[in-house]
């Protein structure tokens, strides 16, 4: 009679550690299952969601920034070019903070030094912001930014310093302005030196910007990263007492509804 008892209660023991291995296995292959569901949702979602913001792009495409001229290049749509009044306020801004000159420190010798205008400097200048792999771009100097054939001429070599506004290394806030295209186009034309300025979107806080000037290059930090309307004229103002350079590119990217701006802060070259 025992050794039946014994027999019964061994049974139990193992049907009930039988039971807990079916439990475990079940739980093990539905988490196994939600973790592949998962690693297959998550680029599916994002597929999703990436389609579903170029088609809401498209569709701004239908009804571009008001005064917008629509620009291909080699036959291809790139960009919707705004309305050459948005550079006719701009200059008027500069013209106003051009005439109230102010001082900003100098990270080299850290001392107060004037901003300096020269809008007769006309020697070719370079930018490279290592992060974007943007090497090297052209920056044409002191460009007559009221007139569309002039802009759209020196666009087509790289990007463009607003006249007006100081030069690298001269103190104040010097403004670099360059086309973006749409995604249509940027996706199959990412070393077109004319939409380089696309790739700021992807910039991040502490990115490196340098930019190549009389053989001395001048480097600065992104502090700031922020969509403006175009009526925002503020970008164009000296950033306290720092030297700084302010790049500007059309936001959503070849479109121009609003304006991409990325202000840097220059630092003391190691």
């Amino acid at each position: 009679m025992t050794d039946q008892w014994n027999v019964k209660k061994e049974k139990r023991v193992q049907q009930g550690i039988a039971k807990v291995l079916r439990v475990g296995i079940s739980i093990f292959l539905a988490v196994g299952g939600i973790f592949i569901l998962m690693t297959q949702l998550i680029p599916l979602t994002e597929s999703f969601v990436k389609g579903k913001l170029l088609q809401a792009q498209n569709k701004e495409l239908i009804s571009p920034v008001p005064g917008a001229y629509k620009r291909e290049i080699e036959g291809e749509f790139a960009y919707w070019d705004p309305s050459v009044s948005y550079f006719e306020n701009l200059i008027q801004e500069a013209q106003v903070l051009g005439a109230s000159a102010q001082s900003t420190i100098d990270p080299e010798t850290n001392r107060f030094r004037e901003i300096v205008i020269d809008e007769s400097y006309a020697k070719p200048m370079a930018i490279t912001i290592a992060s974007l792999q943007i090497n090297s771009i052209n920056v044409a100097p002191n460009v007559e930014s009221y007139d569309e054939n002039i802009y759209n001429r020196v666009l087509k070599n790289g990007v463009a310093h607003f006249k007006g506004t100081s030069l690298p290394g001269d103190g104040g806030n010097a403004f670099i302005y360059g086309h973006s295209a749409v995604e249509s186009y940027f996706s199959a034309h990412e070393e077109n030196p004319e939409t380089i300025f696309t790739r700021l979107e992807d910039i991040e806080l502490g990115d490196s910007v340098d930019i190549s000037k009389d053989g001395k290059t001048y480097t600065y930090v992104v502090r700031k990263k922020k969509i403006v309307d175009p009526n925002d004229f503020s970008i164009l103002e000296v950033q306290g007492r720092k030297e700084t350079v302010t790049l500007m590119t059309c936001h959503p990217a070849g479109i121009g509804t609003n304006r991409l701006i990325v202000t840097a802060e220059r630092i003391e070259n190691e």
